[in-house]
């Protein structure tokens, strides 16, 4: 009797442990580099920006779309397009990538397993801050299939 239970224990584990493998998808999504930008109009006064100051011109790098949702186990494919910027160093930290330098023009693929939930960034290591016209970060959503 206990061989048996034991036994429907394991076929039972080897069972969810296929379905949760074949629910798990290819999420593929075209990102491309982007620079919203705004500057004065005559006579109008400067704006804040962050820890730059008073300024008259404000630029910032951005990916579109900036926020990405897949479920956990599945696998991400990121194809980023440099139209803006000479060039970006993308990296995802939480799922250790490597940094991929992308030069303008390029498109270039990131791809991955999202093996844990959470809101993770995807990063722009050469646009960090204000004086970068950063920072640049798109976040991805990972949902915790139950």
């Amino acid at each position: 009797m206990v061989k048996k239970i034991g036994m429907t224990a394991f076929v039972l584990l080897v069972i969810v442990l296929v379905t949760r493998a074949a629910v798990a998808e290819t999420r593929e999504f075209l990102i491309v580099t982007g620079e919203p930008s705004w500057e004065a109009k005559p006579g109008e006064a400067p704006v804040t920006d962050r820890n730059r100051g008073p300024v008259k011109k404000i630029e910032r790098y951005v990916f579109h779309p900036g926020f990405l949702v897949v479920n956990r186990g599945d696998k991400v494919v990121l194809k980023i397009h440099d139209i803006k910027g000479d060039k970006h160093i993308v990296t995802i930290p939480a799922f250790n990538v490597p940094e991929t330098q992308i030069l303008r023009g390029e498109e270039k693929t990131i791809s991955f397993v999202a093996n844990k939930p959470g809101v993770f960034e995807i990063k722009c290591t050469n646009h960090v801050d204000s004086h970068k016209e950063g920072p640049m970060v798109g976040y991805l959503y990972v949902l915790d299939k139950k």
